[in-house]
């Protein structure tokens, strides 16, 4: 196959990746470009003089597009825009004259227990043009009602940093919005605002204009709630009035990709509108006005869904891959995949870090490369045996392509994947089509009542059926660890595996067995690594200490709580690959490799002579002379941990300080691991 795309694809990526660690400077890596570029146009012109090519011309085009990818982050990095907005705002320390923005939301995302949160585009800082991505958050008990998209606004506010986890292994909320370009926030709740009387203009704004005014007309004809919500979700891209038990069935029913308008959504309708306009095939220019209707109607379906990343970077995907289609060899196909990959990642290089974009990829990547090799196992006789194996050796190729990644990303596996899609799948399009055609009547205000009806008890009976799945719980498996090491080496043997498949051959072979020597390398490697530590973790009014033991986790606390039902030690213990937990009562000195850690809590007693203390741990807000204490013990280090009086701690800062002893405040710095 020609796989030039592909190949100069997986040379910008890395570029790509690896822009993101080096922030490198603008000048310095045009620079590089300019250079390579040159080099690139001498081997070009040598290349062509000569009888038999050599590796000159390919090497330096791949250091054009290696160089090429780094580029493009670099000029993406906000500290690299000098219009950016971050530059014009004070520092969190320096924050004595507010200044006054005025913004445009960009995107409604889910709130959380307390807020409303926005992803806004930053207009203005004062009279000074600028642009940038900033997260706004607006009290739930406000008497306001929240913003839509494309409402403007002016405020004045302190600017932080979105906060990182204080904890080892929790999700990190900091970099998930980094991944966005946003890199500060702003809480209404303590700041001042106005509301702009401006239109709202700009196809985005229209396009959430247009779905409000779809779901206000689908509230109308009677759907139940959570009906409703599942039919935002389907069809509007707009999952955040679905309930916890509805979403959390989806999950654990190997179906929370029906809840996302993503890959899978427009990939159907991609097969539908070709059936449709198959009839055009047989003009004299059919093919282009086939490929030309898909792509508009693709288009509409985004704008139907609100423009949305997700929906967008998937459309765009598609529309290439229609054109590969139509030219009907996979190569196209292929190519036709990386193409859109190369065009997304140039436009926006921070899109290669989201959890979607990556799945979605690897999903379509999936079925093009694996199902032929797993539909040629079985030659079915009839036309429904193709059909129902077809579909199944689609969605295991599917599945097979996001299963490290969602290992690694949600540490679950639903065994019933198969059964989930295989009764979903095959009446998702219909559902689809019904759907659309409800949302057109509905806004029309013709449609009937048998309609509305119908289409309700059809979502009702895919929510009893998901949760049905759902409640085998002895096929879905949970806290499953996985690191990054396994995921690259579980997908280059998966790689080697659809290589060997195509086409037979000893080296190809040779790979494989090398993939799975690996595998086996990569895990003795983790049984035998040496990853016993003590861990002071944060919790507010608690003590918590976790010392791993062998395969195990003993946790030392003076909480009521139990610690299984803790959600920060359940994520490390999957993230540390541990199996028993052993709850245990806080002492007030604790063995730890070859020295000691004191507990003072709020007591305040402590031995008057303690040798070995390399560690000191204040907790519970001990009412004690930090001076006088530290006159009898010598640590290497004093640390702080949630149940302390923010006083208090200031003034153990102060006194460290003074000392000249590293000081430790969890519920700033996060989790005290000692290794």
């Amino acid at each position: 196959m020609n796989t030039a795309v592909l190949r100069l694809t997986l040379a910008l990526l890395p570029g790509v990746s690896l822009g993101f660690y080096l922030e490198l400077s603008v000048g310095t890596i045009s620079t590089a470009l300019a250079v390579a570029f040159l080099l690139f146009i001498v081997a070009f012109y040598r290349a062509r003089k000569m009888l038999f090519s050599d590796t000159i011309f390919g090497t330096t085009t791949f250091l054009l597009f290696f160089i090429l990818g780094v580029f493009t982050t670099s000029i993406h990095l906000p500290n690299h825009q000098s219009r950016h907005f971050i530059h014009q705002i004070p520092s969190e320390e320096n924050a004595q004259q507010l200044p006054i923005l005025q913004v445009e939301i960009l995107e409604v995302l889910k709130p959380d227990l307390y807020n409303e949160k926005y992803i806004a585009e930053v207009e203005s800082v004062g009279t000074n043009p600028t642009h940038g991505k900033l997260l706004l958050l607006f009290p739930k008990d406000s008497l306001q009602a929240g913003f839509s998209v494309g409402r403007k606004l002016l405020l004045s506010s302190h600017f932080k940093s979105i906060p990182v986890p204080l904890n080892p292994h929790q999700f990190n909320y900091s970099r998930f919005m980094a991944n966005k370009g946003v890199l500060v926030q702003s809480n209404l709740r303590s700041g001042t605002f106005k509301e702009l009387q401006t239109s709202k203009n700009g196809l985005r704004a229209k396009a959430e204009s247009w779905r409000n005014q779809i779901i206000s007309s689908l509230k109308k004809n009677n759907f139940q709630k959570e009906e409703l919500a599942i039919v935002q979700a389907l069809l509007l891209g707009q999952k955040k009035d679905i309930s916890a038990e509805t979403y959390n069935n989806y999950a654990a029913a190997g179906a929370i990709h029906i809840l996302a308008v993503s890959g899978l959504h427009v990939g159907i309708i991609l097969l539908i509108l070709n059936r449709i306009f198959s009839p055009l095939r047989r003009l004299k220019k059919g093919k282009f006005l086939r490929t030309f209707l898909v792509i508009i109607f693709l288009w509409g379906f985004a704008l139907l869904a609100g423009l949305s990343p997700s929906v967008v970077r998937a459309v765009t995907m598609f529309s290439f891959l229609a054109v590969g289609m139509e030219i009907n060899r996979r190569s196209s196909s292929l190519n036709s995949v990386f193409l859109s990959l190369m065009l997304l990642v140039l436009i926006n290089p921070q899109w290669i870090f989201e959890v979607g974009f990556q799945l979605s990829y690897l999903a379509v990547l999936s079925i093009l490369l694996l199902q032929p090799v797993l539909y040629r196992l079985v030659r079915p006789s009839t036309k429904a045996g193709k059909y129902v194996w077809g579909l199944l050796t689609t969605t295991m190729a599917a599945q097979a392509g996001v299963l490290p990644l969602s290992l690694f990303y949600f540490h679950q596996f639903p065994g019933l994947f198969f059964l989930s899609n295989l009764v979903i799948l095959p009446f998702l399009g219909f559902i689809l089509l019904f759907g659309i055609t409800v949302i057109f009547l509905a806004l029309l205000e013709i449609l009937p009542g048998f309609l509305a009806e119908g289409f309700g008890a059809l979502i009702e009976l895919l929510n009893q059926f998901v949760a049905w799945v759902a409640k085998q719980e002895s096929f879905l498996f949970q806290d499953v660890s996985f690191g990054l090491a396994e995921v690259w080496v579980f997908y280059f043997c998966l790689l080697c595996i659809v290589l060997l498949a195509l086409s037979f051959s000893y080296r190809k072979l040779l790979m494989l067995l090398v993939s799975l020597i690996i595998i086996q390398m990569v895990y003795i490697f983790q049984k035998y690594e040496d990853n016993s530590e003590t861990v002071i973790f944060h919790k507010t009014q608690n003590t918590l200490i976790g010392k791993t033991e062998n395969s195990g986790l003993k946790i030392y606390h003076n909480s009521n709580i139990s610690p299984e039902e803790l959600p920060l030690i359940k994520n490390y213990m999957v993230g540390q690959d541990l199996e028993t937990l052993i709850d245990a009562q806080l002492p007030n000195i604790l063995a730890i490799k070859d020295g000691y850690l004191l507990i003072v809590d709020s007591t305040g007693v402590y031995p008057k002579t303690s040798k070995n203390i390399d560690y000191l741990l204040l907790s519970n807000s001990p009412r004690i002379n930090l001076e006088r204490v530290l006159q009898h013990i010598n640590p290497k280090a004093i640390v702080a941990d949630g149940s302390n009086y923010h006083t208090y701690v200031d003034q153990w800062r102060k006194t460290s300080l003074e000392k000249e002893i590293p000081f430790h405040a969890t519920g700033e710095k996060g989790a005290f691991q000692i290794k």
